[in-house]
């Protein structure tokens, strides 16, 4: 026997204002404030936890991309030989990349014949190939043109001309429709998102670099629209999802306004091309950064990007490079083929949320943009140094985030995973991968503090321990314990044990039986007992560090002049505490 559901209609679902909404959720929340869950976003506006189409913003109208196929994944390619190179081309495009980034480590010589070496077997009316790193934009240009392969290619060049370089050279870059589908003027915002650039910043300061590029360019009766067509504008693709999925949408709605200006009214769009941001990858917990790539990667395909060049998810320091390599490709495959991303075309568009989400992003984007064109343009602000104090505000901001915790890094300042053999034994090249990370690397700061207690356990045999000793509550001291055991490990401490204790001599020589450098008091608030134990600690062991679990009581001077250290507890700058831990326990 078979049962049919029950017939369900629209009137059994009533509309639910945002009133009524957030007086559910309040009530839910108890004692918790409902501003804890609205979002202060770090462009500095607010976002509600839910909309509809009743109480969103006025949306801002966003122009579909203008790639109308499948997202372009691309590989880049390190070119240091010729042949090699091509090897390498071939072997990503069986690894399912669409399209190929040729990153030149040093000036080579080139001519229309090494170029179709390279090229053998590859497709260039399909296969879009990309230039970057040390080359010259005119001399590879003028190449260019008298290959080929290139004739139909949609590549460009990566790598941007120097904003300072004379305007006659500028020209050279423009050939007429000799490479018709070839861009040839490029914008890259990656080194400012490196150096702390929010997503708002990042917007305006594409709009900025698109901006003075046409500005420079209009004296030589090229047409703008001619200009936009033969423009890219590289982005970073971070770990914020939504934020993420927003920003090109944002782009494209304001580059509009630009084009207009510049009297350009055929609605044409620059190419968009995405680089997984670098700010959030974990070297020494590096299966994370799967988790990264993949939201990075859905980000880009449904914000729109035409291009998004993947780096790989380890370098070849914990596992095999090619494996890495080819376990990174998977993703866009999965995502795009499995999942029909690739047949998708702004999906994101009349979701309340990401609609509201765009048009605030793009109010302050264009907040930021007028700012620097009111200092002569992009350049401009560069050279008075406008540019790096935007940067320098809001990496400070999204550093103290991660350096309290507030904002949660898997493996890195929360939940570290012991270092594998493979990582032991390439010790010092982690390190110099940690040391290379970008100015504004959120992961840096706690993974060179991992790598420096490392090499003072290899070189010392040992590594300073902390025993965490529990007293009083259980429920209260576990969680206090379980708080202080995360933290230390993240500064690449060893746990001596941990035990729920009675505050006695006898139970000191047990703390001490293994001989830590650290006790951590996790005491559930009783700091009477606390004074007692830090007494008998510093008798047995003069030398030993305690440490207490919890926010400073009121009494707390009398503890820090009986001998207490200090106190740890949620808030404070672990990567600043655990700096000076290592320094007292002689790893610095």
């Amino acid at each position: 026997m078979t049962h049919s559901p029950p017939a369900l209609s629209f009137s059994e679902f009533p509309p639910i204002s945002q009133q009524e909404w957030q007086a559910k959720a309040e009530a839910d929340l108890k004692t918790t404030p409902y501003g804890r869950i609205v979002w202060n976003t770090p462009d500095g506006f607010q976002l509600e936890p839910w909309y509809s189409t009743r109480n969103s913003a006025t949306q801002i109208p966003v122009p579909p991309k203008g790639n109308t196929g499948a997202m372009h994944s691309c590989r880049r390619i390190l070119v240091r030989d010729f042949s090699k190179a091509n090897s390498a081309c071939l072997e990503a495009l069986r690894e399912g990349a669409t399209a190929l980034e040729l990153f030149f480590t040093d000036p080579l010589p080139l001519n229309p014949a090494i170029v179709d070496r390279m090229m053998e077997n590859i497709d260039t009316a399909l296969v879009p190939i990309w230039f970057s790193g040390a080359i010259n934009h005119a001399a590879l240009l003028g190449m260019l043109v008298e290959t080929e392969a290139f004739e139909s290619n949609r590549g460009g060049l990566l790598t941007p001309a120097p904003l300072s370089c004379p305007r006659n050279e500028i020209d050279r870059l423009h050939t007429g429709t000799r490479l018709p589908e070839f861009h040839t003027i490029s914008i890259d915002t990656v080194p400012f998102h490196e150096e702390g650039a929010t997503a708002a910043l990042e917007i305006a300061l594409a709009l900025a670099g698109a901006s003075d590029a046409l500005n420079r360019l209009s004296h030589a009766d090229i047409p703008a629209a001619e200009l936009t067509r033969t423009m890219v504008i590289i982005m970073a693709a971070g770990t914020s999802h939504f934020t993420e999925l927003a920003k090109p949408r944002a782009f494209r709605a304001l580059f509009g306004h630009i084009q207009k200006a510049y009297g350009d009214t055929s609605g044409t769009t620059p190419a968009l091309f995405a680089r997984t941001s670098r700010l959030s990858s974990s070297v020494l917990d590096p299966y994370t950064n799967l988790l990264r790539l993949t939201t990075q990667t859905l980000s880009s395909m449904l914000g729109g990007y035409g291009t998004l060049q993947m780096e790989p998810f380890e370098g070849g320091l914990t596992t095999q490079k090619d494996a890495a390599n080819e376990t990174t490709a998977c993703i866009p495959l999965i995502l795009g083929r499995e999942a029909g991303l690739d047949e998708t075309t702004d999906p994101a568009e009349g979701s309340p949320f990401i609609e509201t989400l765009t048009t605030k992003l793009a109010q302050k984007a264009w907040e930021l943009f007028t700012a620097i064109e009111a200092e002569g343009g992009l350049l401009k602000a560069i050279e008075s140094g406008t540019v790096a104090a935007m940067t320098a505000e809001r990496k400070e901001a999204q550093s103290k985030e991660l350096r309290n915790r507030k904002a949660t890094i898997i493996g890195v300042n929360r939940y570290p995973a012991e270092l594998s053999a493979s990582q032991q034994q390439n010790r010092e090249a982690l390190l110099q991968a940690v040391l290379s990370a970008p100015a504004a690397s959120r992961t840096a700061p706690f993974e060179l503090l991992r790598l420096q207690a490392e090499s003072y356990r290899a070189e010392a045999e040992k590594t300073p321990s902390v025993f965490i000793w529990m007293a009083g509550d259980k429920a209260i001291s576990r969680r206090q314990a379980a708080f202080a055991e995360d933290f230390f490990l993240c500064g690449g401490f060893t746990i001596a044990g941990e035990a729920h204790l009675t505050p006695d001599e006898n139970s000191v020589a047990t703390a001490l039986f293994n001989g830590p450098a650290i006790v951590v008091l996790c005491m559930a608030d009783n700091e009477k007992a606390a004074a007692g134990l830090i007494s008998l600690l510093k008798t047995r062991n003069p030398e030993i560090i305690p440490v207490m679990a919890g926010r400073p009581p009121e009494n707390h001077t009398n503890l820090l002049e009986g001998g207490l250290d200090s106190f740890i507890y949620t808030g404070v700058d672990v990567a600043a505490m655990l700096e000076a831990y290592h320094r007292k326990t002689g790893i610095q």
